[in-house]
Parts: structure tokens; C-alpha cells; sequence
């Protein structure tokens, strides 16, 4: 389903439909880009086996975001290591040298979220770029260049890289199943991401609780159970794996469907 600006419908994207941007070791579903959020910031669920990694490497021009669906991942920043399991997040700030690899023996699964957008592009790439002879080389870094990001042979000891801005570890508060209240995690916010964007967790423990979307949640990926979401027209049913946004304030509202629903909220 695609927006209407006159009946302020939600666009509503399943990341199990859309096709995959795959290179070795890893594979790429792109569910909001530059273009679907006027630039503010892309959405990508990334796909890698157990033992994958990205080498090291800086975006000068973004502040990328990692939110685990599941497996493990060692992610170091500026030097520093964090271990993420399913419910951790992570803001990599501007400039911050940082790599990842899985750990453990199964499969990973992020939402990889840049602020502003723009990378995503360079995950689109990926397949052709990598298909060539040579490459990874020339092609790879002048795509990386293109979007201010440094592609790097050792962590600076220069002390500057600690920039502003957590290379932070959050996870989602404990839930009390059956509980009347939401719980509401904030990740980070607009002195993070230095985009006006904001992004939080909110975790249902009983069916039947209500957040209204307004002005105050523009977007969000379900990361488990079910909402349905009620719009001045219809209602849909939103499932884990997929995502919705509105481009302009609504007077819709969302019902959790299951006990234990959770959504990543986006706000910009």
C-alpha cells in the first residue's frame, strides 16, 4: 500500500517481500530510503551467517544505528568492543572508526538505520560492485567516498575519535507479561543522531494496549507480535518484520494484537 496525502493512509512495507541485495556474507532488504523519508533516514534489514563481518571503516556524514532482530554481534567502536544479542542497539556516531563481525554459530539480523540516509545506496551497489573482477577495490571506495565514508586499515589512536554521542549499548527494559503499562525504552534522540530524529522501544506486555501514532510517531518497524492499526479509513493488521510510517501528523492508533508486542518508533 502506497500514501495518500489526502486520506493520510500509511505507507506499509513487508521486509519478507522485498527483493535482497545479496554479496557474500550478507544480504540487504531495503524498506525506507532517502526517498521514502525525505532524506531523514534509511531503514535496512541486514542479513549475515554466523562469522560475517564488515571490516573497518568511518562515516563522516551519518550516524549509523544497529537494532538486533537476532543472533550475536561483536560491534567495535573507536576502539571499544560491545556484545549485542536480540533487543540491543547501538549508535555509531559521525566519524567513529567501527567494524562488526557475528558471533556464535547462527545467523544475524539487524535493522541498520543511517541518519541522515544516503549509504543505503551503497548497499544497493554492493551485488554489482562485488560481481566485478577486482573489486573489492577502485569501485568500492570511490562508492564509499561518494557518501563521506573512510574505508580503514587500523583503529587511530588519536583521541578525537571519541566523538559526541554514545557508541552506546541500550536494550529494551525488562516487561512484566500481563502488566497494564507499556514500556517505553528511548535509544536515542536528536542530540545523538543529530538529525531531529528520535527513536525508541515500545513494548506491549498484554493485548489491547493503545499509543496513539499523532505527531509524535511517524514510523515504526514491528519487532515481534502484532498491532493492528487504525487509520481515519480502515484498519490494518501490522506484523512482526514489517513497517509503517506517515509523512504528516494522524489521528491514528495502534492496538497491540498479542501479549509482548514490541515496535521500533521512529520520529523526525
Amino acid at each position: 500500500m502506497t500514501f495518500d496525502s489526502a486520506t493520510a493512509r500509511p505507507r506499509l512495507v513487508v521486509a519478507k517481500d522485498l527483493p535482497a541485495a545479496t554479496v557474500p556474507g550478507h544480504s540487504f532488504r531495503f524498506v525506507a530510503d532517502a526517498l521514502d523519508t525525505g532524506g531523514a533516514y534509511s531503514l535496512t534489514e541486514a542479513t549475515s551467517p554466523a562469522g560475517a563481518g564488515v571490516p573497518l571503516h568511518a562515516h563522516d556524514s551519518a550516524v549509523e544505528c544497529f537494532f538486533v532482530l537476532e543472533g550475536d554481534y561483536r560491534l567495535t567502536v573507536s576502539g571499544r568492543t560491545h556484545d549485542l544479542g536480540a533487543g540491543g542497539f547501538s549508535l555509531v556516531p559521525r566519524g567513529a572508526p567501527h567494524r562488526f563481525t557475528v558471533a556464535g554459530e547462527h545467523t544475524a539480523r539487524a535493522v541498520v538505520l543511517f541518519a541522515p540516509a544516503g549509504f543505503e545506496e551503497v548497499f544497493r551497489q554492493m551485488p554489482d560492485i562485488f560481481g566485478t573482477e577486482g573489486e573489492p577495490g577502485p569501485l568500492w571506495a570511490a562508492a564509499n567516498a561518494l557518501f563521506d565514508t573512510r574505508l580503514l586499515d587500523s583503529e587511530p589512536l588519536d583521541p578525537a575519535v571519541e566523538l559526541a554521542g554514545p557508541p552506546a549499548v541500550t536494550k529494551a527494559g525488562p516487561v512484566i507479561v500481563g502488566s497494564d503499562r507499556a514500556v517505553l525504552t528511548p535509544l536515542a534522540g536528536p542530540a545523538q543522531t543529530r538529525t531531529g530524529l528520535s527513536i525508541s522501544v515500545r513494548t506491549d506486555p498484554r493485548a489491547g494496549l493503545v499509543w496513539g501514532i499523532g505527531p509524535t510517531v511517524c514510523a515504526a518497524w514491528i519487532v515481534r507480535g502484532s498491532y493492528r492499526l487504525h487509520t481515519e479509513q480502515d484498519t490494518v493488521s501490522v506484523h512482526a518484520g514489517e513497517f509503517f510510517s506517515f509523512d504528516r501528523p494522524t489521528s491514528a492508533r495502534a492496538v497491540a494484537a498479542e501479549a509482548n508486542s514490541q515496535a521500533l518508533l521512529l520520529c523526525h
